[in-house]
């Protein structure tokens, strides 16, 4: 999605009108057929090759996007703890505002605690007449900005609302009076806080886990003996805030508490409405407590507009005739249905038998029949009775109940036949249908059927809502795993849409884009889309696209270009990744023998500013071994000299292992040397790794079994356990040197001495570690005449050609003989 792009293009492309690709100037355009919706285009598309490019503006990434006010919001919070000098008030009250006026936006826990901290330091400084910087109103639309519960966490948001509410609290003399229990027999009236605000505080405890809180505040506020004497309005806002608490229940799968808030609500005299009728039913439907679930569906309630009984809602017949269908209690269903059909049934519940019907086993085509004795039935009572004005048709929320029935019994071929059915009463599909299509047919892994419901999605106007939003994000990670199946245009289509209709994107999306955008080797294409989303994430789903990232720089199947790309994405867009990430990233690079990538790796390392990312002694273990491994000379000496400046790390015994490993490797054993010594008089003192690897420096040295042969006799004067690791490096050591005779005595006695078989392990690095071809010739004789077996392994690891610094050749069989600092 290059910026240069502008929206009208990206239309086209959705519209299937003609395009030229930008990235190739002279490409010819494709040809295509305008669908007749397709508006018209009102002058060619134009291109234009500068002078060698000299006029050419060059592509820039995007500057990351915000909520509005963050930055200062985030300033202020920082600086507070820093010491630094803080922002004007007035420009935090700004931000603050502006943070908090973004429509039906949900807000992840990072920024409510940013959020919190801001309102706590307005506050603190009020202005300089005493008042408070934040207006009623301003409290009262941030409290409403906490209704939309974001994909994790929540206790931030329940402590911010926590807050608000303590802050649009009237008078303490006001709340006794309307708070207080109604012995009295004129209650007083409720005001806008009991009326807007406090219902609004008891449905953010309920979204948040802490119904028992919001039970407490509405048994307080909104119960009562005079319950009755309140006005319509008032017993509306009294049963809604039940109604809140018993959908908090719900969430929290409370059943025991479910019941008790029931009781309460008797004790009360709160009326039992239709739609705490409905909660109930459908909760206990779910929970397959055919019981619970019978007894509150023939619990009288009723309706909030003058408090009288009234029948079920349909939504309540359709949870418990569905219960009664997947239980198999087809009397009490049939029982229902015989209840339902004595009077005129309306079209809810209408829908609820269909559902029943679908759920008995009946097919498509008998719901279809029952549909035509609806409306026969419909017409012909209109016509006996002229006062029945409505008109009972199947529609659009018949068919969406029966396509979510057969996904939930997960028959994606019923659900296609009640489309079909949809199509045949001409009913015109809207934003749900094409929803529940894509969902259902991804869930088979049609790609191509939920993209062309996708593009019946497009047509919608009111589409962006969560159901939508999760299966699109998903359409297009399956386009992106579907192995180049579709076109990288086809892709960005649904893509630029998206931002079009400001869809949210899923933290998996934007990391599955990011990756397609490097395989193609646009790097400022995946950073715009970090950029633009990725600063919104909380820290969790920041997690998931630098995961992503780092294990697409990790795969060895991607060249070392797109690893740098990744990388280089990583380290700008997300500081945050901690020390142990970077360091697999820095090794990554000696094996790909990038060591010059490796050494900035390290240096973005130690040049970190915070505690957790900034180089320990195992950084400099690692790059050290690495440095040695690929002999990279001026890196280890830079690197070292960097060490030596460091007056936060000291050196100890697995630094300077990886020092001796490092110097052997770039060929200079003797100053490795002198590391080994340096550990033998440290208090610290050698470990195994550290004699093993002092050998392999000696293996390497002029002269350098002299030193070997006093290190093993101390050893065994000290009762020194000698392990494998050791003996080969003490037996390397000699052969090294060109002492075959003893090094082969040496293996010949090793089973007896030191009970270890000789093995692939022994035997390999004692023929690499002679480095003359006539010695090899003898370790080769030996090994064939007593283990053959292993020679046969050794061939079939493959070898390859060395010269030394001679131009001697020998033969190096392919093994790792790297050690471990």
């Amino acid at each position: 999605m290059p910026s240069q792009l502008t929206r009208v293009v990206f239309r086209s492309i959705i519209a299937n009108r003609p395009l030229v690709y930008r990235g190739c100037i002279y490409r010819a355009p494709r040809l295509q057929i305008p669908p007749p919706n397709a508006f018209p285009s009102l002058a060619p598309a134009t291109q234009r090759r500068t002078f060698f490019n000299m006029l050419k503006t060059q592509r820039k990434a995007k500057a990351k996007e915000l909520h509005p006010g963050f930055e200062t919001m985030s300033e202020t919070v920082h600086f507070q703890r820093t010491g630094e000098r803080l922002p004007e008030t007035a420009d935090v009250l700004k931000a603050f505002n502006a943070f908090f006026s973004q429509k039906q936006t949900k807000f992840e826990d990072f920024y409510i605690e940013v959020a919190i901290g801001v309102f706590v330091f307005l506050e603190k400084h009020p202005r300089d007449g005493g008042e408070p910087w934040l207006s009623t109103e301003d409290v009262r639309r941030a409290l409403a900005s906490l209704q939309y519960q974001p994909e994790t966490g929540g206790k931030p948001h329940l402590q911010f609302a926590r807050i608000l509410i303590a802050r649009l609290m009237p008078r303490e003399e006001k709340i006794q009076e309307n708070m207080r229990k109604s012995e009295s027999p004129a209650p007083s009236a409720f005001g806008q806080f009991e009326t807007s605000d406090l219902p609004l505080f008891i449905k953010l405890l309920c979204i948040y886990g802490a119904a028992a809180e919001a039970r407490s505040v509405a048994e307080r506020v909104y119960g009562g003996s005079n319950i009755d004497t309140r006005s319509p309005i008032e017993r509306q806002v009294i049963t809604l805030a039940w109604e809140n608490v018993l959908r908090g229940f719900v969430v929290q799968d409370h059943s025991e508490e479910l019941k008790k808030t029931v009781d309460m609500m008797r004790e009360l005299d709160i009326p039992f409405t239709l739609t705490m009728q409905a909660i109930l039913v459908d909760y206990f439907s779910a929970q397959k407590d055919s019981e619970q679930a019978k007894h509150w569906y023939l619990e009288p309630a009723v309706n909030t507009v003058d408090f009288t009984t009234a029948k079920p809602q349909g939504k309540t017949y359709a949870a418990i005739l569905t219960l009664c269908a997947s239980s198999g209690d087809t009397q009490f269903g049939q029982q229902i249905m015989v209840d339902m059909l004595k009077e005129r049934p309306g079209k809810d519940a209408w829908d609820a038998i269909f559902l029943w019907s679908a759920g008995i086993g009946k097919g498509v085509d008998e719901v279809d029949r029952m549909m035509s004795v609806m409306v026969r039935r419909n017409d012909e009572a209109r016509q006996k009775n002229p006062e029945i004005q409505e008109i009972l048709r199947p529609d659009i929320r018949t068919i969406n109940k029966l396509v979510a029935f057969s996904m939930s019994k997960n028959d994606p071929y019923s659900a296609e036949r009640y489309i079909t059915l949809g199509n045949k009463w001409a009913i015109v599909p809207n934003a749900e249908t094409f929803t529940l299509q894509m969902q259902y047919r991804l869930s088979v892994k049609d790609i191509d059927g939920a993209r062309a419901a996708y593009f019946g999605l497009q047509g919608e106007p009111q589409r962006a809502n969560e159901q939508s939003t999760d299966v699109i994000n998903k359409l297009v990670q399956a386009m992106c795993a579907s192995n180049n199946h579709y076109h990288f245009d086809d892709i960005m289509a649904v893509v630029d849409d998206m931002h079009e209709n400001k869809v949210l994107f899923d933290p998996s999306t934007v990391a599955t884009l990011c990756i397609l955008h490097l395989q193609r080797g646009e790097q400022i294409d995946a950073i715009d889309l970090v950029q633009v989303h990725a600063h919104r994430y909380s820290p969790q789903q920041r997690l998931v696209i630098s995961t992503r990232l780092v294990d697409f720089m990790l795969d060895r199947r991607n060249s070392t270009a797109d690893a740098w790309d990744a990388y280089s994405m990583i380290r700008q867009l997300f500081p945050e990744t901690p020390r142990d990430v970077r360091e697999k990233m820095m090794t990554e690079f000696f094996q790909r023998r990038r060591s010059d990538m490796a050494c900035h790796v390290f240096f973005h390392i130690r040049n970190h500013g915070t505690d957790y990312v900034t180089a320990t002694q195992d950084t400099y273990a690692a790059a050290f071994a690495g440095f040695g491994a690929a002999a990279d000379e001026e890196s280890l000496e830079l690197i070292h000299n960097q060490l030596k400046l460091d007056l936060n790390t000291e050196l100890n015994t697995k630094i300077r292992n990886a020092l001796m490993i490092a110097y052997t490797g770039v060929g200079n054993p003797t100053k490795a040397l002198e590391f080994w010594y340096e550990i033998a008089a440290s208090q610290e003192g050698p470990s195994y790794n550290s004699i093993a690897i002092a050998f392999r420096a000696l293996e390497f040295m002029p002269w350098g079994d002299e030193h070997a042969k006093r290190i093993w006799n101390k050893l065994k004067q000290m009762d020194i356990d000698i392990d494998k690791q050791i003996f080969t490096a003490y037996m390397c050591s000699l052969a090294g040197n060109s002492f075959h005779d003893e090094a082969c005595k040496l293996v010949e006695n090793v089973e007896q001495e030191y009970r270890f078989k000789p093995d692939i392990y022994i035997l390999s690095n004692w023929f690499n570690a002679t480095r003359n071809l006539e010695d090899q010739e003898n370790v080769e004789a030996w090994i064939r005449e007593y283990y053959p077996e292993v020679w046969v392994k050794l061939t079939e690891l493959g070898h390859v050609v060395a010269e030394d610094e001679y131009g001697v050749s020998y033969k190096q069989f392919k093994i790792d003989r790297q050690l471990d600092p």
